[in-house]
């Protein structure tokens, strides 16, 4: 009966998802939604996350829960390599509230030292002192970079989301462009593993992270913004359609 139930929560919530869902490619969505444990759940594919240090678990996330990041440097998410976040082209998004603190980190990929062995960011979002989004990344070795114009470390809750289409990198905060550059030729690639919320060398974000995504797709303007209004969940009822074991995700309700 569980099963059933879940099931038609998950059809319903999928109805209501523009009907080619699938096709922007949602590869993993972390939503934060265990409220316990070390382990943050990719409901898509299984790219599992480990949560290391102090981070703690929070009901107030912006699409119910969410997890509280210290500004430690110890304290992060861990996802292991998969060669699909090399993808040539790619949509990486993700809700934060992050307070007013000096240099953050949104998400990392380029070893687990720093200063890094070799420089090959593919995907790279830190906050500036001054409280705005830097996104970075590198082709042959010469780095690419967009200075954001909006500031997002203000405690609170902002979209930011890396557009990568393979000839241009789209800065988007809250649903609209922020900056854009050539980038450059195609990304740099590495076996490296993702970190949210920190990079090694005790750069930390402070405050809370919800809905992190990542897509092999480069999402027009318009399916971003339903992507950023909407939520993931249902985004991931249609990819996971059939998969008992992600059918808890369309469940999320938003604050």
């Amino acid at each position: 009966m569980k099963t059933m139930l879940l099931i038609l929560s998950i059809l319903i919530i999928g109805a209501c998802v523009p009907i080619d869902a699938a096709e922007l490619g949602l590869a993993s969505a972390w939503l934060f939604e265990e409220n316990s444990g070390k382990v943050a759940r990719d409901i898509v594919s299984g790219h599992d996350g480990d949560i290391k240090g102090a981070l703690k678990w929070v009901r107030d996330g912006k699409f119910g829960g969410a997890l509280a990041f210290p500004g430690q440097g110890d304290s992060y998410v861990r996802i292991e390599h998969d060669d699909v976040f090399n993808a040539d082209a790619y949509t990486f998004v993700a809700w934060v509230k992050l307070e007013e603190a000096s240099w953050q980190y949104v998400v990392w990929r380029n070893g687990d030292v720093w200063p890094e062995a070799e420089e090959v960011r593919h995907l790279d979002i830190w906050i500036h002192d001054a409280d705005y989004p830097v996104f970075m990344w590198h082709v042959k070795g010469t780095v690419g970079r967009i200075d954001g114009q909006t500031p997002v470390a203000d405690g609170e809750w902002h979209h930011i989301a890396k557009v990568y289409d393979g000839k241009n990198v789209q800065m988007f905060i809250d649903g609209e462009l922020d900056g854009e550059q050539p980038s450059g030729g195609t990304l740099d690639t590495s076996e490296s593993p993702i970190w949210l919320g920190a990079r090694p060398g005790d750069v930390a974000a402070t405050g809370l992270f919800d809905e992190v995504g990542f897509f092999t797709e480069a999402l027009s303007e318009a399916d971003l913004n339903d992507v950023m209004d909407n939520g993931l969940a249902g985004y991931a009822a249609v990819t996971a359609a059939g998969k008992a074991a992600t059918t808890w995700a369309a469940l999320k309700t938003r604050n």
